[in-house]
């Protein structure tokens, strides 16, 4: 039988609802504390969930010798400085996508990992699907050729929630290229590499955040058009083109079941049965990286992540948008 992966979870947002309700589908670990800044929430995550303890401070999740390994959902922000703190009290992480918010902090994040021997990976939970397992097989298999153009976006309505949200509070590292527009950018990064150029126009709120953002990656035979906002919502469906054929990911791309190749007149479509919404698969990876005494994974490599915020940093630096904690 496996070992037993204990976790825990700090912060204790909407996504972290989401991660432990499939935590609990996944086999041979267990949900035990979670913690908040409130305590009284807290309580009430650990009632809803069934976690064996809960803690008003990050410092005792932290301190608890039965937690192996903490899944971080706390705001863009604090991803640098919570990971840092569980990976000095030898604590391995998931941390929610981003990683965190610039080069510079990635880089000590994968320092101080390295010091502790411990693991840590970027929750981009996309990599992990089966339907992204699909994909890179049929890119892999050169089923449609040489890749010529890849088009992902990623939007929704945010402006209802009010210039005061956190979408919108630079302090919290807020515009959609960090929270959403990473996926995009995650997509043709994963199948094309590192671009050879990329040219980005953002549309700002007065807070000094991208409302929307759209990028073009040129590299030598492909370009990749990549677009994210919280202006408007829209059918979110990505397209992988080559020379042969073509590849349509259904909306929304980042978390459909349903994918399906085009080859001429022919087409063959693949539909799986996730697991739960699917974080159940990140789940699954960083429970076998640990059992395996992996201090990162193969899947999605700590390099991986350095390459993916060296390239927000850019299109940043492209865009004029800059945080006041940098």
């Amino acid at each position: 039988m496996p070992r037993l992966i204990k976790w825990g979870v700090l912060g204790l947002g909407k996504i972290a609802h989401k991660f432990v309700s499939d935590l609990q589908l996944v086999a041979d670990c267990k949900l035990e504390a979670v913690a908040s800044s409130n305590t009284a929430r807290a309580a009430a995550f650990a009632e809803q969930h069934g976690a064996t303890r809960f803690y008003g401070s990050y410092q005792d999740l932290f301190a608890d010798d039965q937690v192996e390994i903490i899944y971080i959902a706390s705001l863009n922000q604090d991803h640098y400085a919570h990971t840092l703190a569980a990976l000095k009290n030898k604590k391995a992480v998931l941390c929610e996508k981003p990683l965190a918010i610039n080069q510079k902090q990635v880089l000590e994040m994968i320092r101080c990992a390295r010091e502790h021997q411990t693991f840590l990976m970027e929750g981009l939970w996309t990599r992990f699907n089966p339907t992204f397992g699909q994909l890179q097989q049929w890119i892999a298999g050169s089923e449609i050729g040489t890749l010529r153009y890849l088009n992902a976006t990623f939007s929704f309505n945010g402006l209802e929630y009010g210039i005061d949200s956190r979408l919108f509070n630079p302090d919290k590292a807020g515009g959609s290229l960090l929270d959403i527009g990473i996926y995009p950018l995650f997509l043709a990064y994963q199948l094309l590499g590192t671009p050879k150029s990329i040219q980005a126009s953002a549309v700002k709120v007065p807070t000094g955040v991208d409302e929307q953002i759209a990028m073009i990656l040129s590299y030598d035979k492909t370009q990749a058009i990549l677009y994210s906002s919280f202006s408007h919502n829209e059918d979110m469906r990505a397209t992988i083109c080559g020379e042969e054929g073509e590849i349509y990911m259904d909306s929304p791309w980042h978390e459909s079941p349903r994918i399906t190749l085009v080859k001429g007149d022919k087409q063959t479509l693949k539909e799986f049965e996730f697991q739960g919404k699917g974080y159940t698969y990140e789940i699954l990876e960083a429970n076998q990286c640990l059992r395996n005494d992996q201090q990162e994974s193969s899947k999605w490599s700590l390099q991986n992540s350095l390459d993916l915020v060296q390239l927000m940093d850019q299109i940043r630096r492209e865009t004029g948008i800059k945080f006041p904690m940098e």
